[in-house]
């Protein structure tokens, strides 16, 4: 028999986090005499479940990364792209509980910002190379406008997982063919990273409820069509600006275009700004 977690409180688990709790092989059963769960009770449940889902994926990502290597023999090119699809999808739930992670972490103030010098150009560049396949496959296009101006002083880990979650929710939503914009600016004592795409949008009434863990919200076009996600890329995102002493919100359409590119993002801009004491004016 699998392992079974208890779960404090009476509100039914999302229907995201029950399927990957489940396929995760672990059984799932209220615990009694609890009506309620405190937030610090909900971040050790969370943790018990990375823990046992990072167990089999941390050796599962190694494995395949020295398969690509080619040191156990030459591959195909047919099995080359099996191994890719392999990888992405391990990256992807790699992500998700990586968000569960930190989601536990800063629901309970428990994360340690580890502060150091990082380029946020050089970060928003290693996470469009990490999301390259999610992009072919999306069938978008994305451009990058830098701001320049060296390094400041942030968690690089986390400001990376950050941009990641926003990124990837514009390619998700954006339609085949569609345009995103990363458009990384630097004011003095300010970062600011907005992130344009031309997806459906998010509804006026929705656009603080997607900052709320395990919430999907319904696009501006009405369809409730859902695509899979973990409800979390987009709290864990503002968490993160907030624990640096930003924010994080989302101006749905944009209120304004940029002025950097010639194309119109009619959907979504999500912004990301922490502060940058020294930093450079664009």
């Amino acid at each position: 028999m699998g392992r079974v977690i208890r779960i404090l409180g009476a509100e039914p688990l999302p229907a995201d986090l029950r399927r990957l709790i489940e396929e995760a092989g672990l059984s799932i059963e209220a615990a009694p005499g609890a009506p309620e769960a405190s937030a610090s009770a909900r971040a050790t449940f969370v943790r018990d479940l990375v823990h046992e889902l990072s167990t089999p994926v941390t050796p599962l990502a190694g494995y395949l990364r020295i398969l690509q290597s080619e040191k156990l023999g030459p591959l195909s090119a047919q099995q080359k792209k099996v191994l890719e699809s392999m990888v992405g999808s391990v990256q992807r739930l790699s992500r998700i509980i990586e968000n569960l992670s930190d989601f536990a972490n800063l629901q309970t103030s428990a994360a340690t910002l580890r502060l150091e010098p990082v380029d946020p150009d050089a970060i928003v560049e290693e996470v469009l190379g990490d999301m390259r396949r999610a992009i072919r496959d999306g069938q978008v296009h994305v451009t990058v406008t830098k701001a320049g101006g060296g390094a400041l002083v942030a968690d690089g880990k986390k400001l990376k997982q950050a941009i990641g979650n926003i990124v990837g929710n514009a390619v998700k939503f954006s339609p085949h063919g569609g345009e995103i914009l990363v458009d990384v600016v630097r004011e003095p004592d300010v970062l600011r990273i907005a992130v344009y795409d031309q997806g459906p949008g998010v509804v006026p009434g929705e656009q603080d409820g997607i900052f709320e863990p395990f919430h999907h919200a319904a696009t501006r076009g009405g369809d409730d069509a859902r695509l899979p996600g973990s409800g979390l890329g987009l709290p864990v995102a503002r968490r993160i600006a907030e624990a640096h002493g930003g924010r994080a919100w989302v101006e749905s359409p944009p209120r304004a275009q940029p002025g950097t590119v010639s194309h119109l993002f009619s959907g979504a801009k999500f912004v990301i700004e922490i502060p940058a004491p020294g930093g450079s004016a664009a």
